[in-house]
Parts: structure tokens; sequence; C-alpha cells
């Protein structure tokens, strides 16, 4: 039997599709027909596939059918309506009796768009049946696309293995006319099947196979049970099979409108001699009567022999209970003549189908060995109510448009959030269904902020105001125990019902340009729950000014600009006041090499003033607020400019007046500590927003950032924390610049938290991130990041079951190794990602190669439940300027390993090398002629104690060239040796081999492992 396959292609040299596929054509745009992508492969494989690299596990539907391949879409995965046209043309005239496209828009159609139309009149020429992805643009309804769309087409909708309908499966009634699509269900979900070579479709579980999800997935499965029943019935039309796989379908509960007739059932549609056909009975309003309306469904009989059919059939709303009465029959039985087809009159009554939703009727026909059904669906809908809701700032005026405002319905989790736009008088309305909903979101106004919820509300039949009144808001607040300036404020409100996987968060990121911050007090919700979670981002002050007055030294309370320039040690300046910063007043008052006192004013500071002010050449800027608050801002600026309150600047240039005023600036130009501190509630927005954790609750980490390159430029990066509060597993943070080859105190509130920090280097896209931690109150930690010696391990935890681990389950091995991890293995870059840069893994069983990637992050699957030998090898390489060290690494580790015995994923036993090298300094260099102790920590992966029973260390001071045994002090996990690098060398690579009592071995290569001063 031909099926053809409208796709990107396929790849030809499959195990699995080896010997089936009869023909291939290229209508793309691309060179070749093969399948650059891995969606046609995985496509062909799921219709036709033998299973050959499995053993047989992943067979196809339909093994035995004959693949012609047309490639319409191109290597990007999509492609023009005319190569798509061209392909349905080659395949209907080339005597495919079935053809699968699991392709489609994105944009509901009404089946009159040239695609769907093309396929109406391709099965009426040539008998071809259509089978079509409904889409993947669920869950809201009408949302069926082309070519799907089309009457004749067998659109198939995706369920998973336990027959629930998949949340982006596409759904009807079809667009305009409210026509019953789609018309078949079939897995969708985590399907397993071929995986194109050179491609990461999916997720990979190994170099032949990837799990992929959609109606794309489902749609080769009804495909191959068509291509079955075609075969055994090689006399039925396209309406035959197409009718007899949707009357065979088992029926779900998921309705008509969403799953068709139900899921594919092949025993059943291949002895189904008598199909039905469906009918929709469309969209009635939600209120007043409606006339019933009766409709024609037509049974077939395919046999040759008289049938008799009894009928019956009832309307049920879709999840609930039969509406009694709402569907009637015109006759109790029917009568089929061989070979013929007869009419069945169904009336649906839907005054008497009153619930709002869908309905799905099901009219059953038993008789004469025969077994079929149809179906039928009716949309009733929902009333809206209109929704007003008023946002007031915290002075009584408006909320602006800038305001984040997400509605979210807790009784439906499909439907997204909807934004809601204030208007210029503080007002947004919205249509909405009746049901319990909550707000949740950021009341914006210049600067200023108020976040608040509303955590339940019911909408009715009725209309419906509410209001987020500012001016009940309490402000935010934070306290530390040493001075600070607020850099990051990050504000989440959080809302779901019982039951709900997820809910509503509306999150916004304040604070580093100044301004406001309210918090409107609420009370916690009946059900679920409703928080609110800040994450704030404080640093130790970059510069602060004390005036020296008649009176004594005066501390200004100085608050840095963002960005504006940066010094060590202190500086004496004097003041010269500049008013407003005019061009009278600079004119007037020459500030250059001055400190420049300038007031806030009518014109725009940032876009006029400062640059006037820059202009004139001063030593720094004194921004005076016109109140007595912060007033703060980014600014790019060579030099330091800060803002202090409007009653500090009077006296200093009220002193100013009589005689010149000098200030002292101190600087730091990177922060000497910081805090990062996440408050979370979880019963509600609570009353007192003053966030002032206790002394004894902090944690210290010890945080070195070390840097190699000695470019200035290139030591600049960001870095984020990210603060999870246990109380209600919300969390966020904010990304701030950072210097590396520096050194910090970074205190974080430890009690009921866990904190994550992300680094990347500027001009690269290398990321490094530490796990998710937890810090004991009052405990000082180290923590390292780009330590030498980088190294390719496995990170300083345990957790086989979150994939940071490499694990093995019943399934197979997990790997996940990061290629560069800093000295100790707390904190890594998963792989290397700057431009230039090029990893790879390996992976061996018993000597023979298994398979290769351009990263160590693989899924190995079919392997032996007995002890096998396996072997690992990664290697990596950087040239990125950043780093110049770790340039060069290549790592391999050997161990034992056999099926788990138990259910869930157990750590694989590597044995894994860590490294504490001495006298490294943040530019990650030591000094020649001395020398260094170098312990190396062998660590097993999965705890085990296993000793060392073997370990060496080599050295090089050429690059690798030639390599230098070292003396070793070998415990049971450790070797310590003294590295001593000779005058003139550039740089240390190092060289360690290491086993342990259980049989594992690692054996890595660092090339510049540190750099020689």
């Amino acid at each position: 039997m031909k099926v053809a396959i409208l796709d990107t292609g396929v790849d030809g040299t499959h195990p699995d599709l080896a010997g089936r596929i009869a023909e291939t054509k290229n209508f793309s745009d691309s060179d070749d027909a093969v399948d650059h992508v891995g969606h046609g492969t995985h496509v062909a494989s799921t219709i036709a596939g033998s299973g050959a690299a499995s053993g047989g596990k992943y067979k196809g539907v339909a093994p035995e059918a004959d693949l012609m391949i047309g490639k319409v879409l191109g290597d990007t995965g999509s492609g023009s309506d005319s190569s798509v046209l061209a392909g349905m043309e080659w395949a209907a005239h080339s005597g495919a009796k079935v053809i699968s496209m699991s392709l489609g828009t994105q944009q509901a159609s009404d089946g009159t768009d040239p695609m769907s139309m093309a396929v109406d009149e391709l099965t009426a020429e040539t008998g071809s049946l259509f089978v079509i992805a409904a889409g993947n643009t669920g869950p809201k309804a009408t949302t069926i696309g082309s070519p799907g769309a089309a009457d004749s087409a067998l659109t198939v909708a995706a369920v998973d293995k336990q027959d629930q309908l998949a949340s982006f499966s596409s759904r009807g009634p079809r667009l305009n006319d409210n026509a019953l699509k789609p018309d078949i269900a079939a897995p969708g979900v985590d399907i397993v099947a071929a995986r194109a070579v050179g491609t990461a479709m999916g997720t990979p579980l190994d170099k032949n196979y990837t799990s992929a999800s959609g109606t794309s997935m489902a749609t080769p499965h009804v495909a191959g049970a068509a291509a079955i029943v075609a075969e055994a019935h090689p006399d039925w039309t396209a309406a035959d099979i197409k009718g007899a796989l949707m009357s065979g379908a088992k029926v779900l509960d998921g309705g008509g409108f969403a799953e068709g007739s139900g899921r594919t059932y092949v025993p059943a549609a291949l002895k189904q001699t008598v199909w039905a056909t469906n009918a929709s009975f469309g969209t009635v309003a939600p209120k007043g009567t409606s006339a019933p309306v009766t409709r024609s469904v037509t049974f077939h009989n395919t046999s040759d022999k008289e049938v008799t059919l009894a009928l019956s059939g009832a309307l049920t709303l879709d999840g609930g209970a039969v509406a009694d009465g709402a569907l009637t029959l015109g006759a109790d039985t029917l009568i089929l003549p061989p070979g013929g087809a007869k009419d069945l009159q169904v009336t649906v009554a839907p005054d008497l189908a009153t619930a709002y939703g869908t309905y799905t009727g099901t009219i059953t026909a038993t008789g004469d060995g025969v077994t079929t059904h149809a179906t039928v669906a009716l949309n009733r809908e929902q009333p809206t109510a209109k929704l007003t809701f008023k946002g007031v700032m915290p002075d009584g005026t408006p909320a602006q448009s800038a305001s984040a405002i997400s509605l979210y319905s807790l009784t439906d989790s499909s439907k997204p959030p909807t934004q809601l736009r204030m208007g210029p008088d503080g007002i947004a309305t919205a249509q909405i269904k009746p049901g319990r909903y909550t707000i949740v979101g950021h009341l914006r106004a210049g600067s200023d902020t108020v976040s608040f919820g509303l955590p339940e509300f019911t909408v009715g039949d009725q209309d419906i105001s509410l209001k987020a009144d500012g001016r009940d808001a309490q402000p935010l607040k934070v306290k530390t125990p040493k001075r600070s300036e607020l850099r990051s404020l990050v504000i989440a409100v959080s809302r779901h019902a019982a039951g709900q996987p997820i809910g509503v968060s509306s999150t916004y990121v304040l604070g580093l340009a100044g301004g406001h911050h309210w918090a409107l007090p609420a009370p916690a919700a009946k059900d679920g729950a409703f928080g609110f979670t800040a994450n704030w981002g404080l640093q130790a002050p970059a510069v602060t000014a004390k005036a020296q007055l008649p009176s004594g030294t005066y501390d200004l309370d100085a608050e840095s600009f963002p960005y504006s320039g940066r010094f060590d040690g202190t500086r004496r300046l004097t003041v010269v006041d500049a008013g407003h910063g005019t061009e009278a007043d600079l004119t007037e008052h020459p500030v250059k090499g001055k400190l420049a006192l300038i007031r806030v004013g009518s014109e725009d500071l940032f876009a006029t003033v400062l640059p006037r002010v820059l202009a004139a050449g001063p030593a720094a800027v004194m921004v005076v607020n016109d109140r007595n608050e912060r007033y703060v801002g980014a600014t790019f600026s060579p030099i330091p400019v800060f803002g202090v309150y409007k009653k500090a600047g009077d006296k200093v240039a009220a002193a100013a007046i009589k005689r010149p005023v000098a200030v002292d600036l101190t600087g730091e130009t990177s922060p000497s500590y910081s805090y990062e501190l996440v408050d979370g509630q979880s019963d509600g927005i609570s009353t007192d927003q003053t966030f002032d954790p206790p002394q004894p609750e902090l944690a210290d980490i010890r945080l070195k950032t070390y840097a190699s390159s000695t470019d200035p430029a290139l030591a600049q990066a960001s870095g984020g924390w990210l603060g999870l509060s246990v109380a209600n597993n919300r969390g966020a943070g904010a990304v701030l610049p950072t210097t590396m080859g520096t050194s910090q105190h970074v205190y974080v509130n430890a009690k009921g938290t866990k904190w994550q920090r992300v680094v990347s280097p500027t001009y690269t896209s290398a990321t490094s991130t530490s796990g998710l931690n937890t810090y004991a109150p009052g405990s000082t930690v180290d923590q390292d990041w780009f330590a030498p010696v980088q190294h390719a391990t496995s990170p300083a935890v345990s957790a086989p079951a979150t994939g940071l681990t490499p694990s093995r389950d019943s399934e197979g091995m997990m790997v996940q190794i990061p290629v560069w991890a800093t000295a100790s293995g707390g904190t890594w870059e998963s792989f290397s990602m700057s431009a230039g840069d090029t990893d790879a893994f390996r992976a061996y069983r018993d000597g023979q190669l298994l398979g290769s990637a351009t990263y160590p992050y693989a899924q190995i699957t079919g392997l032996p439940d007995a002890k096998s030998e396996y072997r690992f090898e990664v290697d990596g390489e950087r040239t990125a300027p950043w780093s110049t060290v770790s340039t060069e690494a290549h790592t391999a580790w050997t161990f034992s390993s056999a099926a788990p015995t138990g259910t869930g994923p157990e750590t694989l036993p590597m044995l894994l090398a860590d490294y504490q090298l001495d006298g490294v300094a943040l530019d990650s260099s030591v000094k020649a002629g001395k020398p260094h102790g170098l312990k190396v920590t062998f660590r097993n992966a999965d705890g085990s104690a296993s000793p060392v029973t073997r370990a060496t260390v080599q050295a090089s001071y050429d690059g690798g060239k030639t390599w230098h045994k070292l003396s070793a002090d070998v415990s049971a996990h450790a070797a310590s040796v003294t590295v001593k690098a000779p005058l003139g060398a550039d740089s240390i690579s190092l060289r360690v081999q290491g086993e342990n009592a259980a049989g594992s071995t690692v054996n890595q290569t660092v090339v510049n492992a540190v750099k020689v001063s």
C-alpha cells in the first residue's frame, strides 16, 4: 500500500526505514529531499518504521507500507503554499491511497482557502484520502487551520497515553460555518520515533530515536491505520476508509469539537462494514429561545448483505451531565440495503441544553453483528459580562498605560491570562464569561509602582466594577545591617486556585531607575495560593559624600546613579552651586574640576540637564532632589553622579554662600559587599511591607570571581541572583553589572530560602551557573567562579532525578556533564557557548562506540540489563579572549554499570576530580619559581566511599608539549602534590589519572590550567 508523506523530507539512511521508501521528490526551496529538520523522518517511521534500531520496540503502525516522500517544507521547517500544493498534486496523481500531512497554518480556516479546496478536489478526482493534522493552536476553540479544515480531510487531534486530550491540540468548531472538526484523535504526546541524522528535533533519546509531541505526531498514527484499512479493503473509497476509522473509534469524554469521533482503534475499523457521517448543530446564543434543529446523518453499508440497525443516542454536556430530551432520532431502527446508504433525521432542541459549553451526541447503531456510531455536536456560547477595572495611584491620580495587569480565570486553567490595558482615565474594560477570576499586577505612573492582587471575584451575567486603590497601599522598605544602595527590586504577585497546576504570576523589575514602590494589602485566598514576593538586590555604596561644614562633618547620605563613574579611595572636591544646571547657571558658576551641585527642576534631568553639566567638565555631580526622599536614575557618565535629599543639598548650598565647602567623596569601583534578599508571603499581601531580616538569619557568601584576560573590557560581566522563597515557592532576580577579578561578601537571608547565581561575561554568550543552594543562617561559605582549574565534571551534588548528575534508569542513561566547571565543581558552564568554542562527547560500551554528540548532553537507550564496561569522553576547546586559562581539556571516565534494581534513577559510579590550587590570584595566575600546593580530590559521583587505589599527577610548563610526573601523596580520596613553574613559563597544564577500588577511572588533561606571572 502506497502512503505519501508531505513533510520536511526523510533520512533514507535510518535503519528503521531501510527498504520502505519507494520514491522521493523535492518541492521545497532546499537543495535536496533529505530531512535536515527531523520532522519528516519522525513521521515516516511512525507510519512504516521497522523498529530495526530498537529491536522492534519502536515499530511503526504499518511497517509494510511503501512510502512516497514529498519534501514540501524546507530546512527551516516551513514552506510555501505553492510547494505544498505541488506536493499534493504529485502524491494524489502518483497512486498514493493515503496522503499524510503533518502541517498546517496557525490561522483558523473555514475550508474555503486554496489548500483546503485542493484537498477536496484531489480527493474527488483521485480517491486519495488526505490525513491532516488539526494543528497545535489549542486550547482555544475554532482553531483548526488549513488544510485540515477541508471537508474531505481526515483531521487528526492529539491525545496522550491516557486518552486525555493534549492541551495544544486545535479545537473546533470550524471557522464561520461551525462544522464538526476535528474528525478523529490519536496518540500525539511524547511519541518516540526515528531521529534523522544530525538533527535535534524533540527530545533525543539516542542517535536513532527522539521523542516529540504534537498533532504532527498523531497524524501518522491515523495515516498508518488508514493504510492498514485500505490494504484490507482495496475497493473502499476515501470516504469509506475515513468513515470506518471514525465510526470504529473509541469514544472519549473530551467532546466532538475536541476529539471528533474518538481515538483511532484499528481492529474495529477493519471490520467496520457500516459507517456514518457526523453532523454539527452549530453554535447557539447563550440566552433566549432557539427552535429545534434537524440534520441528516447518513449510514453507509459497504457489505453485500442487508443490515438492520437499532438506534439510540443522547446529547451530553462535555465533562457534564446528559441533556435529557435534547436529542431525538427520526427512527428507532434503520434498514440498510447491501452496498447502500440511508439518512437518519437527528433533531437537537437547544432549549433543553441550557448549560453553557459544548455538547456531544453519540448515536449508537447495533444489529446483525455490526456496532457503529455517529457523532453530533452543539456549542452553546457562554454569556459575557463587562468588567470595569480602575487603578488609582497613592496620590489619587489615575494609573497610567504602562501598568501591567493580568486577569486570570480560576476555573479554566486552559486559558492564558488576559492583559488589561489602562486608558488615560486609569480604567480598563473587558468582556468576560461567568466564573471565578483573579486580577494581579502592578499599577504604574511615571516611576512609581503599586503592586496588588484581587485574590478572587465571581462574575455572573451582570456587569461588574472593581478597583485597586493605591491610596491604601503601604510603601515597600528594606533594612540592612550595613549601609547599602538599592540596585534592583523584583516584585511578583501570584495566584492559583486549588487544583490549578500553575496559575498566574505578574512580575515587575523595579528599583534601578529610582521611583517609589508600594504594595496594596490583601487577604489570603479562600483556596489554592495567593502570594507576594519581593527580591531585593542592594550593594555597598559606590560613593559616600561627607561635607566639611563649620559645624563639623556632615554625611550627605548620597546614593550613586547606576552606570556613572566609579573610583577607589577618597577625593576632596570643592562644591559649586550651579542652580538648575542651565546654560546661564553654568556660565555664571563654572564647575570644571569641581563638585557641581544642581537641583531637580522643570527641565528633563537625564536627557537635557546632565549632558549639559557633564560637558562643562566637573569632577563629580551632586543632584539635589526637590523633596526629602531618594532621587536616583541610571545615567552613563565617566564621573560620579549621585543624588541627595533636599535638606542635605540645601544645607551644603547655604554653607557655600559664606565660604568654600569641601566634600570628601569615598568610592569603590567594585562593591565590597552586597545584599540579596527575598521576602515571600504566602497568605496574601501583608500590611507591613518593611523587610528587616535580623543579622543571625543572614548567610555570608564569600564570593570570588576570577578573571584571566588582561583586557579590562573583557573583565566586565553580568551577574544575577535568583532568590526562591520556600514559603510560597516563588522567586526571581535581576541581572546587574559585575566585574571579574574581584571578591565580595554577599549576604543572603538564609531562613526558608534557596539561592542560585548566574554569570555571563560581556561580549560572549557563555553563561555559568551554580546549583539552587540552601545556606544555614549565620553561616559563612566560600563560592568561587571561573577559578582554576576549570575542567569537565559533574556538579558536586547527588541528584539523579534532576539530570544534574549522570544517571541510569529503566529507560537508559541520562548524561549531563558540564564541560567547564570551576576548580571545586560548585559552579559551571554547561557547554562551551562562546563563538569558536567546540565540545565533543563520545560514549562506548565494552569498547564499541554507542554514539557521539557535539556536547555532553545525551540520553542513551537500548542498553542491556547486564553489567557492562562504559567509557565517556569529553573534549573542550575555548578560543574566546575573555578566558585564557583552561583553553583545552580532554577527559575520559570508565565505569561499570548494570540496569538499576530499583524503580528510580541511580547516579552512575563515575570517578570525578576536583582541584584546590594554592596561591592563585584573582587574575587566574600563580607566581613563577614558587612552590604551590595542589590537592586533587577524587569524588565518587554516586556518593559511595570507594577509596582511590591509584593516582598520578603530571604537569607541563610548555602548553602540553612535554610532561613531568609529580611526586604525589595519595590518600583514600585525594592526591597532593607541589607544582613549581619555572621562570619564563606562561602557564601550567595538568594531567590527572585516578582509579578507585570499584574500578572506576578518570583521565583528565587540562591545557593552560592556570597562568604564570
